[in-house]
């Protein structure tokens, strides 16, 4: 019993210190910065949604209205059998040509969703979100600037509890996440999109 009791604290103890301090040291002994430039594809932002109703017609005008070029941004939605409003104000979007939207009738489940309208989408780099995050407007033209390095393949944002206009809040912020923030180097470790933070701020998602 004793071993299994050291096992399991010694497992703890690498997530919660372990981990932080490999991830200090990676960052001094082999950094990677990443090489970031001005770059503006054709970007899609791709989402499946069910029953957002509350949030939906908010974060359309959200993407449709970051600061990038409006005829380079085009928004797919899938809507994965949702038996609220959600279909009705997808609807009133259809006039819209930066909009394609998806209706099904019967859910399918995520993954076949983002599968479905990745088939929609036009653009070179896929942005892929959520219904009820509020994306900052600068964020995306940030996240795009690390593709100008060719080693990168994807970049993410920052997840900030709170909101856009009165930032991030400790408030259910667990011990492991106010670790990984302060301590994560992650400009030296060669992790994109984080060196300026684009920042999203979730209420909660669809999966």
């Amino acid at each position: 019993m004793k071993s299994v009791f050291w096992i399991a604290a010694a497992t703890i103890g690498y997530a919660y210190v372990g981990y932080a301090g490999w991830l200090w040291l990676r960052s001094r002994w082999a950094p990677r910065p990443i090489r970031r430039g001005t770059l503006e594809p054709a970007v899609s932002a791709v989402m499946v949604v069910r029953n957002e109703e509350t949030v939906i017609a908010r974060k359309l005008e959200n993407l449709l209205t970051l600061e990038y070029p409006p005829e380079k941004v085009q928004v797919v939605v899938v809507s994965d059998g949702s038996t609220d409003r959600t279909t009705a104000i997808l609807k009133e979007f259809d006039e819209n040509s930066r909009v394609r939207t998806l209706l099904k009738p019967e859910s399918q489940g995520k993954a076949l969703g983002l599968n479905d309208a990745i088939k929609l989408a036009s653009g070179e780099v896929l942005l892929f979100t959520d219904a009820r995050q509020a994306i900052e407007p600068a964020a995306l033209r940030l996240l795009v600037e690390n593709f100008a390095d060719p080693a990168v393949g994807c970049v993410s944002g920052e997840l900030m509890l709170g909101d856009p206009l009165s930032g991030e809040t400790e408030k259910g912020m667990g011990l492991y996440w106010r670790i990984e923030k302060k301590i994560l180097p992650r400009p030296r470790l060669g992790l994109a999109g984080l060196g300026r933070e684009p920042r999203i701020f979730p209420e909660s998602s669809y999966s």
